[in-house]
């Protein structure tokens, strides 16, 4: 579904009977890209115009395809395969689909995020025995990790600026929340008081995030302010709501 960020003008963009998953906005706002379930029931990526409904399936490997990224240039496509084994990160040229293999660990690497400048991808990896958030230069293909406050850390997005990261954090004892983590100085800042928190998205100014969460036994979003002093929760018209993703743009 397509909605303004009150959830007023709802607008259906696809509708299935299996699994829809993932979505993501292209840099312009032109294509959206998510993940289905639709043939033999087995996840693909799609590609698909939001103006003309016109779709294009983008992978069809083996096992799982899942988690697409759209790179800042809107050229590119970071994704989670496990074709070759094992979920690593690949990216894929959108125009000729060329396939570049990124990471090659056993462990389970995932959820691909870009940074701002292009030049990097962030991704969750349980290498270090517990999911982690790890960097990869694309150029050296230099590898480290960056999250180190809880015992848990994923789905990490970054901020517009290129300063921070959201993520979903745990810290031992506590339920899943987002938090914010300072690129550079590594120091981490708790966002939200909810439950069964997931999804975080940022909004093109950087100022806000939105995320989903759980009240009143359904999905419903949440937003906060990177500064955790604005929340508001907005439980929607109908349904269950889940995996938000914040356009390029305001309107």
């Amino acid at each position: 579904m397509l909605s303004d960020i009150d959830g007023f003008r709802p607008r259906l963009l696809l509708e299935s009977r299996y699994p829809v998953l993932s979505p993501v906005w292209s840099p312009n706002g032109q294509r959206v890209a998510y993940v289905s379930f639709e043939v033999d029931n087995k996840p693909a990526i799609y590609i698909q115009d939001i103006a003309t409904g016109r779709r294009q399936q983008m992978t069809n490997f083996r096992g799982l395809n899942g988690a697409p990224a759209w790179s800042p240039d809107g050229q590119k496509l970071a994704m989670a395969l496990s074709k070759d084994g094992n979920p690593e990160i690949y990216v894929m040229n959108v125009l000729t689909r060329q396939l570049t293999r990124v990471t090659n660990h056993f462990a389970i690497d995932h959820e691909p995020s870009w940074s701002a400048d292009g030049a990097s991808l962030f991704f969750t990896s349980d290498r270090g025995g517990k999911p982690q958030i790890y960097q990869v230069n694309l150029a050296s293909m230099q590898q480290e990790r960056v999250t180190f406050d809880g015992d848990y850390n994923a789905r990490a997005r970054v901020s517009p600026d290129g300063k921070s990261l959201v993520m979903l954090n745990k810290r031992p004892g506590t339920s899943h929340h987002i938090a914010a983590q300072d690129i550079k100085s590594g120091n981490l800042r708790i966002l939200s008081e909810t439950n069964l928190d997931e999804s975080p998205t940022i909004a093109p100014n950087g100022a806000m995030l939105m995320y989903a969460t759980r009240s009143g036994g359904k999905g419903v979003l949440a937003a906060v302010s990177l500064d955790a002093r604005v929340k508001i929760l907005q439980p929607p018209k109908q349904g269950d709501v889940r995996e938000p993703a914040w356009s390029p743009f305001f309107n």
